[in-house]
C-alpha cells in the first residue's frame, strides 16, 4: 500500500537521527498520522465527518507479518490523529516499512448509511506533509492520508 516515496521517508528519517559516537545509538523519530473520515462513497473527504470510527495504522515487516501499530477514534468532524511512539521497535527499527490506515466496514447506518450497506476496508496510504520537526517530546514524523479506497476482503 506504501508508495516508495513512503519507505524513502522512513529511510531519510532512520539516517538523518542515527548519532555517532559514544554509544548513543539511533535517536528515531515518533510517528503522527492524520486524516479525515468523510460520509461519502469513498469515506474521503470533503462532506460530513464521522464521529467514533475506529482508525487504524497497519505496518508490514519485511517478513510481511502485519501489525496494527496505532490507532485513534474519530472525532465529530471526523478527523483522526494516530501517535506512535518511537519506542514501536516494528516502525522504527526498520526503516523501509510500509504503512496504511484503515477503518474496517460496514459502517452503523446511523453514523453513516452510504458506508453502512457495504463489506471490506477503506485504506489509505500515507505520505510526508514536510520536515521532521522537534518537538517537547522529541522528533516527531509528520504524515496525512493520500485518500481512501475500497477493498473488498
Amino acid at each position: 500500500m506504501a508508495s516508495a516515496t513512503t519507505s524513502a521517508l522512513f529511510l531519510v528519517a532512520l539516517l538523518l537521527f542515527t548519532t555517532h559516537g559514544h554509544g548513543q545509538g539511533i535517536v528515531l523519530p515518533s510517528l503522527r498520522v492524520t486524516g479525515g473520515l468523510c460520509c461519502t462513497s469513498t469515506g474521503n473527504c470533503p462532506g460530513q465527518g464521522i464521529n467514533g470510527t475506529v482508525v487504524r495504522l497497519n505496518c508490514t515487516n519485511i517478513l510481511g507479518v502485519t501489525t496494527t501499530v496505532g490507532q485513534s477514534t474519530t472525532n465529530a468532524t471526523g478527523f483522526f490523529n494516530i501517535s506512535v511512539p518511537s519506542t514501536t521497535g516494528i516502525l522504527f527499527g526498520l526503516p523501509t516499512i510500509p504503512c496504511a490506515v484503515s477503518v474496517q466496514l460496514p459502517l452503523n447506518a446511523t453514523v453513516c448509511p452510504v458506508l453502512s450497506t457495504t463489506t471490506g476496508v477503506l485504506a489509505s496510504a500515507v505520505q510526508s506533509v514536510g520536515m521532521v520537526v522537534n518537538t517537547t517530546l522529541g522528533a516527531v514524523l509528520n504524515v496525512v492520508i493520500t485518500g481512501f479506497i475500497r477493498l473488498t476482503v
